[in-house]
């Protein structure tokens, strides 16, 4: 299982190098430009340079980008630390990505092995993760690899009953993203359907550890700021970012839908409608056999995901609904089937690849 992870996680870099590099040349028009400079301007883009930033000086108190304490401290920590060995910030997060992708899909076949998936459903869910049309990201250097790493080894260890490993990882995902909390309550469902919902393992007290990473981030929103939610008045301020009811995020998004076709259209709102329509659909499809805490996840964090206003980023989160990969492999047990999700799928994830190092990032 690790050496298919690996083998496919290098071969989805080098096609997304190849993808990069004639996009660059042939519709960016970068004739001129050596090709070091293109994969610089092709995966230290959006938030990868945010990161970065973060990684090379931490988060600025004062003055210009004193906002990026929007953004949780594991990941740019973690580049800090890996620079020491590769001395580059850039290829030090390409690195930690890289890795961590391989990690990622690795537990995730664990985890469909130990639910009593045969190897070929393990091997169709780690396909549709990694070619997801979102998944270029588990390339770049941001959240997603180390995030989904340490999400589905948390779950790994909690579906095996080591409480202990769960609860540390589970408190290294709170500190990755704020998405990390829904883990918290993911695994204590666990716990109750392991004991037939007749209590806990004495040793599930160990989950008690996951906040952890999410009370150091508020500790340094308060230390550097002075508040402990500071992150949210920023999120404001420079996103547009505030709390909304899930059913108003896709109301605002229907009603895109009448206004005159145009790119805001596009790229946010149906893309928004779409991403959270097949997500759910596939939740449904797989609700009678997937597992009651992966349920609680995946809504969870979709409810999560639609409770925040101008909310661009949807079809990238939503490569984290690790059931809705499950799913799809017991659906594509007809080889026809397989292929045709493959293709469709890979197809979606180079076309966004190209808007994102072109055009637009989600």
């Amino acid at each position: 299982m690790l050496l298919r992870a690996t083998i496919l996680a290098l071969a989805i870099r080098l096609t997304l190098v190849v993808a990069a590099w004639i996009a660059g040349m042939l519709i960016i028009g970068r004739e001129n430009e050596h090709f070091r400079a293109i994969m610089l301007e092709t995966f230290k883009r959006w938030d990868a340079g945010h990161y970065e930033r973060i990684a090379q000086g931490g988060y600025p108190t004062h003055g210009d980008y004193q906002e990026l304490i929007v953004f949780f401290p594991l990941h740019p920590y973690l580049v800090r630390y890996v620079e020491y060995v590769i001395p580059s910030f850039l290829v030090a997060g390409l690195f930690i990505s890289a890795v961590t992708s391989v990690a990622a899909g690795y537990f995730l076949q664990a985890i469909a092995r130990f639910d009593g998936r045969d190897d070929a459903e393990a091997s169709r869910s780690l396909w549709y993760f990694f070619v997801f049309p979102t998944a270029y990201f588990l390339a770049e250097p941001y959240t997603e690899a180390l995030f989904m790493a340490l999400l589905l080894g948390s779950f790994y260890m909690a579906r095996r009953g080591q409480w202990h490993g769960a609860g540390v990882l589970g408190a290294f995902t709170t500190a990755c993203r704020l998405e990390g909390m829904i883990l918290l309550p993911a695994l204590v469902v666990e716990a109750l359907h392991q004991k037939r919902w007749r209590g806990m393992d004495a040793q599930a007290l160990f989950l008690l550890l996951v906040p952890l990473g999410f009370l150091f981030y508020l500790y340094l929103n308060h230390h550097l700021h002075g508040d402990y939610f500071a992150f949210v008045h920023y999120e404001d301020i420079n996103w547009a970012h505030h709390r909304i009811w899930p059913w108003q995020s896709l109301h605002e998004a229907w009603l895109w839908l009448k206004a005159e076709p145009g790119f805001n259209r596009t790229s946010i709102y149906e893309l928004r409608l779409a991403s959270t329509a097949i997500a759910a659909a596939l939740l449904l499809i797989g609700a009678r056999w997937l597992r009651p805490s992966y349920h609680v996840f995946a809504w969870l964090a979709l409810v999560m995901f639609l409770s925040t206003s101008y909310e661009i980023s949807l079809p990238r989160y939503a490569l984290t609904l690790f059931p809705i990969y499950f799913v799809l492999a017991r659906l594509a047990r007809n080889p026809e089937v397989h292929q045709a999700l493959l293709t469709v799928s890979s197809t979606l994830m180079g076309l966004f690849f190209v808007i994102y190092i072109t055009r637009w990032g989600f």
